[in-house]
């Protein structure tokens, strides 16, 4: 009975485009995956979710849809860094001011929607 509500609640959480970070993995698995594999991954993100914020005591926070992006950055950052260091180098980090544009105003595409290869 959970697991059909579950799986139901992740259906309707691909629905929403891509604006938190269950959905965009929804949009993502689907393509990888499939419609039914992608909402029984979700339906597990959110079981998990679900643990955490009772076991915690604490309100649900979303990761957010950029949430891969900024993990995928991140741990490339601390991988090159890693090998440096291995090298012998010493690594001191600056961060930029700030991000590069995305390309022409006016030609951006609306949040959650990623691009077809």
């Amino acid at each position: 009975m959970l697991n059909h509500m579950l799986v139901e609640s992740a259906g309707s959480v691909g629905r929403m485009h891509g604006t938190n970070y269950l959905a965009l993995q929804h949009a993502r698995l689907t393509k990888r995956r499939g419609m039914g594999r992608a909402q029984v991954a979700v339906a597990h993100s959110i079981l998990v979710a679900a643990y955490w914020v009772l076991k915690r005591d604490e309100p649900y926070r979303d990761l957010g849809p950029d949430w891969h992006v900024r993990r995928d950055a991140e741990a490339h950052t601390r991988r090159l860094v890693t090998q440096l260091e291995r090298l012998g180098h010493t690594v001191a980090l600056d961060t930029p001011a700030a991000p590069p544009a995305a390309g022409p105003a006016g030609h951006e595409r609306p949040s959650g929607y990623a691009r077809r290869r």
